[in-house]
């Protein structure tokens, strides 16, 4: 008995500190959305709907096609990453922190009718990721911004 209770209190531990696993998009599916980011602040996204995980979205200033290769750069050069599956208008990457190698999703949807990007980046594990997520987001914006990619922020 003293086992069972064991096993479930560390069954509970554990998915408390698991966020979620991020599966790549599919160039089929009729949803093209980045989907939600779990409720614990170790995600941040430009389609979160909670000021924890909210970042401003990615205004492009060039056609999609000139941005895209400026964008897988940018991504690749993001430290720990490594471009995981990449389609036109849609790119999955895995991350590692540099001091623990925690992995992380990163992930940007182009969404052409609006002329902008989604971003989300979101770790696999943990309560807190000590803004890990938002810090890649915006180094990746700032890449972007020098590039000429986007517009900076106001």
């Amino acid at each position: 008995m003293v086992t069972l209770v064991k096993k479930m209190l560390l069954l509970g531990l554990i998915s408390q500190l698991s966020a979620c696993i991020i599966f790549p998009l599919k160039q089929t599916d009729q949803d093209r959305s980045l989907r939600w980011c779990p409720p614990l602040p170790n995600c941040a996204s430009t389609e979160a709907v909670t000021f924890v995980h909210s970042i401003q979205p990615f205004e492009l200033k060039m056609p999609l096609d000139q941005a895209w290769p400026f964008i897988l750069k940018s991504v690749s050069q993001l430290t720990g990453t490594t471009i995981e599956h990449e389609y036109p208008g849609y790119i999955y990457a895995k991350t590692h922190s540099p001091v623990f190698h925690f992995l992380d999703y990163f992930e940007v949807l182009a969404v052409p009718q609006k002329n902008q990007l989604n971003v989300r980046s979101s770790s696999l594990l943990g309560i807190s990721d000590f803004l890990a997520n938002y810090l890649r987001t915006e180094n990746f914006r700032e890449s972007l911004e020098a590039k000429g990619v986007i517009k900076k922020q106001q």
